[in-house]
């Protein structure tokens, strides 16, 4: 093929580039392949990527075709892993967990330690919720692959910090996952202290942290430390456009504010959560393994359709047995029907949750349902102050 037939890249992403990327334009295809892939490898992966991260990767698959029967094999593997974490960004599941499958099985067959370490970091998150065993095989894996990576170097590369610190993500959110709070607060300190380069990455870092810290505090009972870490985190998104998590955020904000008494700040919560929704371009659902709370609302587009959703999401998290989700998901479906004008009925699914909640062994869940039902009544001027 020649240089001339190579997918063009447009301006904006040219633009973008720094310096040490100019390879991606070098007439060696290989070195312009491992060029790209390093930079899409740190671009932030959050949904507003996903536009930016495919246009990269068609490019890629253009370098691979010139390249042909000549291709080396890492270039394939790295590719099909930015393939599957892009697919993932952009909330389709199944396509994300099958192209991570194929590459899984080349990396492996290559003996190629530090992206059979990226691709199980990349995947872990998405089994830890709803395949916690597979999950547990893959932490496993994970770390006796990076036993060969760091055993074949004295000094890491910062490709390889950075697949560091993917490591110690997915196992902060697989530890979300099966309910192990210690061992999560103790892999957010030890990434915390990773020496990293200052790259977009840093941006999806930045997130995930602040997510999965507000997990820890949630299901520790500490909802006014869980409230900086979810501000925190809405701050990030929200100034990356990444509308599909700013909505989670936003909704789980909001049952925290119900949670709190504070009614107006639930509501304006919800009504936001609403707003990122409707500029959200994902088009499937996507449960976020950060929060690891059992709802998404990336899609929804008015607050009537998110006391839907959030109906769906209590019962999801009775079946699971999660006590603070079902709590979250009630709460978070209150400030929902608040913004959608429907008090009485907010009255009405509290009352029912707190029925149900008295099947869970935590008593305090169904008393906090309680007393949130008469700061509600009070807050009405139903009830006298």
């Amino acid at each position: 093929m020649e240089l001339s037939d190579r997918s063009t890249l447009p301006l904006h992403l040219l633009d973008e580039l720094e310096p040490a990327f100019d390879n991606v334009r070098s007439n060696d295809a290989a070195l312009a392949a491992r060029t790209t892939l390093d930079w899409v490898e740190q671009i932030a992966a959050l949904s507003s990527a996903v536009g930016r991260r495919s246009a990269w990767l068609g490019y890629v698959r253009s370098l691979v075709v010139e390249l042909g029967e000549q291709c080396p094999a890492d270039i394939e593997v790295r590719m099909l892993a930015a393939i599957a974490r892009t697919a993932l960004c952009a909330h389709q599941t199944a396509m994300g967990m099958a192209a991570a499958e194929h590459a899984l099985d080349r990396a492996i067959e290559m003996a190629d330690y530090a992206t059979e370490v990226l691709i199980r970091a990349i995947r872990i998150p998405y089994l830890a919720h709803k395949s916690p065993v597979d999950a547990n095989h893959d932490i496993r894996m994970m770390a006796a692959a990076w036993d060969q990576v760091a055993a074949r170097t004295l000094d890491l590369t910062d490709r390889q910090r950075w697949i560091q610190a993917e490591m110690l993500l997915a196992r902060v959110s697989y530890r979300g996952a099966v309910g192990d709070m210690v061992r999560l607060r103790s892999e957010l300190a030890e990434l915390g202290r990773l020496q990293l380069p200052r790259v977009d990455a840093l941006t999806f870092l930045a997130f995930a942290s602040q997510a999965s810290l507000a997990q820890l505090w949630l299901r520790t009972g500490h909802p006014a430390r869980a409230a900086v870490c979810v501000q925190d985190a809405v701050g990030v998104c929200e100034a990356e456009l990444a509308w599909a998590e700013a909505a989670n955020l936003r909704a789980l904000q909001a049952a925290i504010w119900v949670q709190t008494n504070d009614f107006h700040a639930a509501v304006v919560a919800a009504t936001s959560a609403v707003a990122s929704g409707r500029k959200s371009l994902v088009q499937n659902g996507q449960g976020d393994p950060w929060l690891g709370m059992p709802f998404d609302l990336s899609q929804i587009k008015s607050t009537g359709a998110a006391v839907n959703a959030m109906a769906e999401s209590v019962l999801e998290a009775q079946d699971l047995g999660d006590a603070v989700g079902f709590s979250l998901a009630v709460l978070a479906m209150v400030a929902f029907y608040l913004a959608d004008d429907r008090a009485l009925e907010a009255l009405d699914a509290l009352t029912e949750a707190r029925e149900v909640a008295r099947s869970f062994e935590d008593p305090e869940i169904a008393q906090r349902l309680h007393n949130t039902a008469e700061s509600l009544l009070r807050h009405l001027g139903i009830m006298a102050k």
